[in-house]
């Protein structure tokens, strides 16, 4: 039997998902087999599978039932010992599987690792880094990470994860009641608060970001109902409730900055105002504090003209300040370019950290 499992579940992705095996067959380590799970693609995934010859590919079709379904049928179809879900728009890190080994085989305590993510855009380019933590590797205890999963959101990227098979048997696999969202976060909890968990301070994947990635558009709704039936899942646990009832407010001011966030990023301009709103309505002393300047701005590129919106996310591509300030102001002196260049960054790590992954 393989030493891992990698379960990819796909939809309608055949002219990325080539690139997801091939990251796994360049691996370093090399005892795993690749479970595709085709969630009742209508493109030309199956003819690009046949291409690979390899025999530690295995394939199964079935009717679309979105990632936890697919997930779960990867699990059942499976024999590992260590399990990775790996997207198939997303690439191995070519050491990715060798880390995740090692720290698994070497802290019998930890129910999963996780790490590091760059980003690429859909031509595949690296363009960002996100690193979740600064300090370096190390054992972080279970609790505590639900904890700063409630108050800041899920920071886990799923594609980074190796699950214990021992440790899923222990506490089940995916709910399919999440159909658009949060499925990995109720999981991650359910491990977490009986296991400890691995951080490893190096990327493991490059995480492709593209407008089919971002989950958000038309299922914004979905999303919310997702998001807080896992909460009222959380905050209704008799255990959890005891540890983590004072989390409530961050939790659903996150929440909102969320939504919002996703609404922004696809043009839903009067959406993301009312989550923004419902945001501050839910923690108005911590809203106005720490994230004032960033937001109103943000606020007020919600009432921009899409056209101007769109020129000014051009001109940011060379000029790094906020779009706004752009419009109001183009020519601006290098000192006042430095500050809303502040401004810029203040921006994007106090609210796109909140965007969807």
């Amino acid at each position: 039997m393989p030493k891992v499992s990698v379960i990819t579940p796909t939809y309608n992705r055949a002219h990325l998902i080539s690139q997801s095996i091939q990251s796994v067959l360049n691996q370093t380590f090399s005892d795993f087999e690749i479970i595709i799970v085709d969630d009742g693609s209508t493109d030309n995934t199956r003819e690009v599978l046949d291409s690979f010859k390899d025999p530690r590919i295995k394939y199964t079709w079935q009717e679309n039932g979105g990632p936890s379904v697919a997930r779960n049928t990867g699990i059942k179809a499976s024999s590992g010992d260590y399990i990775v879900f790996l997207d198939s728009d997303d690439v191995l890190v070519r050491n990715a599987l060798e880390k995740g080994v090692r720290v698994l085989d070497a802290h019998p305590e930890v129910g999963f690792s996780y790490g590091q993510a760059y980003l690429m855009d859909e031509r595949g380019r690296v363009f960002g880094f996100r690193k979740h933590r600064d300090r370096g590797s190390h054992i972080l205890n279970g609790i505590e990470e639900i904890r700063k999963a409630i108050v800041n959101g899920n920071h886990i990227p799923t594609s980074t994860i190796m699950a214990r098979r021992s440790c899923l048997e222990e506490v089940g696999t995916f709910d399919d009641a999440f159909r658009y969202g949060s499925e990995d976060f109720d999981l991650l909890v359910r491990l977490a608060r009986l296991h400890s968990v691995a951080y490893i301070a190096e990327p493991l994947i490059k995480y492709r970001v593209h407008i089919a990635s971002i989950s958000c558009g038309r299922r914004l709704a979905e999303m919310e109902r997702s998001i807080r039936f896992l909460l009222e899942r959380i905050f209704n646990d008799p255990e959890l409730s005891l540890l983590f009832s004072s989390e409530r407010p961050d939790a659903y001011l996150h929440m909102n900055l969320r939504l919002s966030d996703c609404a922004y990023g696809t043009r839903q301009m009067r959406i993301s105002r009312r989550y923004l709103f419902q945001a501050a309505k839910v923690q108005p002393g911590w809203f106005f504090k720490r994230l004032w300047l960033p937001l109103i701005i943000r606020l007020c590129k919600t009432w921009l003209p899409l056209k101007a919106l769109d020129l000014a996310h051009k001109a940011k591509r060379f000029v790094r300040i906020t779009a706004f300030a752009y419009i109001l102001k183009p020519q601006v002196p290098p000192a006042t370019g430095d500050t809303l260049r502040f401004v810029d960054d203040e921006i994007y790590d106090g609210v796109e950290k909140n965007s969807c992954k």
